[in-house]
């Protein structure tokens, strides 16, 4: 019962999400998102990491959320923008599985080849950007973002284990008994 609790929660919260989050005006967005980008990447920010992107446009889509941003390093820190011109690459995935990557419970190569994360536009910059996620030591977050997104990131792998269970012990017929 449970699980599949967990699992329908999993599955229905960016869908109530949505909307209250695009009532969220853009200036908040844009100050929480820059000082938690700050807070995550600050060794990395200090050791000139993102100056590859200086002057280049990260898209980062929240499909399901129909939430994006636009991320460039400018005068060493990191800035994000509702609109640009033309971003140079862009990341785009669902919510559930952004926070699986996050949280280290997804490889974003495989998501990648399973057409669940897409990434599209300078193939360069792209994969200096997923190495660069990919080098993050989450130990080095700040306790406040590292446990709930671990914390979640499980709950989200938890609840589609169970899911893929549940798929794997249906009857031939496609249809799972009824409790």
């Amino acid at each position: 019962m449970f699980q599949q609790l967990q699992r329908r929660l999993v599955e229905q919260a960016p869908r109530i999400l949505r909307h209250p989050l695009k009532l969220v005006p853009f200036s908040l967005q844009q100050n929480l998102m820059e000082r938690l980008l700050a807070s995550v990447f600050k060794e990395a920010i200090a050791d000139g990491d993102f100056e590859f992107l200086a002057g280049k446009w990260l898209k980062v889509e929240v499909s399901d959320l129909e939430l994006c941003w636009f991320i460039s390093e400018q005068d060493g820190k990191l800035v994000v923008a509702r609109h640009c011109e033309q971003a140079d690459v862009c990341f785009s995935g669902t919510t559930n599985d952004l926070i699986l990557i996050a949280g280290r419970k997804e490889d974003p190569d495989s998501l990648f080849f399973q057409r669940k994360l897409k990434i599209e536009g300078n193939t360069e910059l792209g994969l200096e950007v997923k190495n660069l996620m990919d080098s993050l030591d989450l130990d080095g977050l700040p306790s406040l973002v590292r446990y709930p997104l671990l914390d979640l990131a499980t709950f989200i792998e938890r609840a589609k284990a169970g899911s893929a269970q549940e798929a794997h012990s249906a009857p031939a017929g496609g249809v799972a008994p009824q409790l």
